[in-house]
């Protein structure tokens, strides 16, 4: 299949030119005159590759690329800019928005069609990559998710069977507590399926450095807010409003809002289920070299320095001992979300005494 290129150029015998030359090398070649009419056809036809003038009038070759990197369908479609030699300063600030290349007029044809081609060989090089670490990850999710979903799914198949059955001999309130077990067992799915598919995008998003510079560029403003609100909802969600001690200070992080939600929300789900109810659970923050920390700490089932060492996704301790609910992802979420956004995770525990998990967050510039 031919690969197909948009030349965006408000100069009719230049655009010509580069299009003539394409087709020549055996390239679909599509046109437009402006950026505005640019934009519209690389939506409409969604090029492998979009070479653009940057002086143009109405609408330059940097508002183009600016655009056009709002849409998923052209975000990661390369971008060579034609510019001037003295136009430097827009050639930085092309780069900067996430152009691949430039070339100054006059240039050379062959010159360009190099070009082209070397940005097209890294882009299918890089889809190369990005499909071979994704079909590894479907494969690894195929392989364990069977045994994941088992439990849950034989509680709704087995109550479910048994009210069927008994539906006239159960009264009400049992009836209730019934359909409550497979509520439950539900949202256990649910969410194992969630963080499946969750864990699935971190890891993509890990082996795009565009992706990662740009999530490191979103905030999470009055963190110390966010996780009290998580705090105080998950507690009761779990009956251990009680337990909880805080002891948090303000701060603002250069971490996207989801992923702080995520994290926070991964490492008390883990507290709830591998501690007692009515065994404290403390968390606190500070900040301190230009970091966020938030200490998690639950004085339950603990770990070995070896257990801690091997956390990975899929991976549960001692499933013979304990029936684990859950995918045994979300340490593992943790440590991905961490490396996304530049922070670390660092864990300390005492086996059947307590576990502390420390995430390091950073600050937003304004406040280190």
């Amino acid at each position: 299949m031919k690969k197909k290129i948009l030349v965006i150029e408000d100069e009719n015998n230049i655009r010509n030119d580069i299009a003539r030359i394409f087709k020549l090398n055996g390239f679909e070649v599509y046109q437009a005159e402006n950026g505005k009419e640019g934009i519209n056809v690389a939506l409409s036809v969604i090029p492998n590759l979009i070479i653009c003038d940057i002086m143009m009038p109405e609408m330059d070759g940097l508002a183009v690329l600016k655009e056009l990197r709002n849409y998923p369908s052209t975000e990661l479609v390369p971008f060579i800019f034609l510019t001037a030699k003295s136009a430097r300063q827009d050639i930085r600030e092309g780069m900067n928005l996430g152009a691949d290349d430039y070339i100054t007029k006059p240039f050379d044809f062959d010159e360009l069609v190099a070009a082209v081609q070397k940005r097209l060989e890294k882009a299918e090089t890089a889809e190369k990559k990005f499909n071979s670490k994704y079909e590894m990850l479907a494969n690894t999710l195929r392989s364990y998710m069977p045994h994941e979903v088992r439990t849950p799914l034989n509680i709704i198949l087995g109550l479910s069977v048994f009210l069927r059955k008994h539906y006239d001999q159960t009264n009400y309130s049992e009836a209730r507590d019934i359909l409550q077990n497979i509520n439950e067992a539900a949202k256990r799915i649910q969410r194992i399926f969630e963080n499946y598919l969750f864990y699935s995008k971190l890891q993509l998003i890990i082996s795009n450095e565009d992706e990662v510079l740009k999530l490191r560029q979103k905030k999470t403003p009055l963190a110390d807010f966010l996780i009290r609100d998580i705090v105080v909802y998950s507690a009761g969600n779990a009956g251990r409003s009680n337990d909880i001690e805080l002891d948090l200070e303000e701060a603002s992080v250069a971490v996207p809002e989801d992923l702080f939600m995520k994290t926070i929300e991964e490492i008390l789900d883990n507290a709830y289920k591998f501690s007692e109810r009515g065994k404290p659970i403390k968390i606190s923050s500070n900040v301190s070299s230009g970091y966020y920390f938030i200490h998690i700490t639950d004085f339950g089932r603990g770990m070995t320095q070896e257990q801690i060492a091997s956390i990975a996704p899929h991976i549960q301790f001692e499933r013979d001992t304990y029936e684990q609910q859950g995918s045994g992802l979300g340490l593992a979420i943790v440590k991905a979300i961490a490396s996304i956004v530049g922070g670390d995770i660092m864990i300390q525990s005492q086996p059947n005494v307590y576990t502390t998990v420390a995430i390091k967050f950073p600050l937003l510039k304004s406040e280190k």
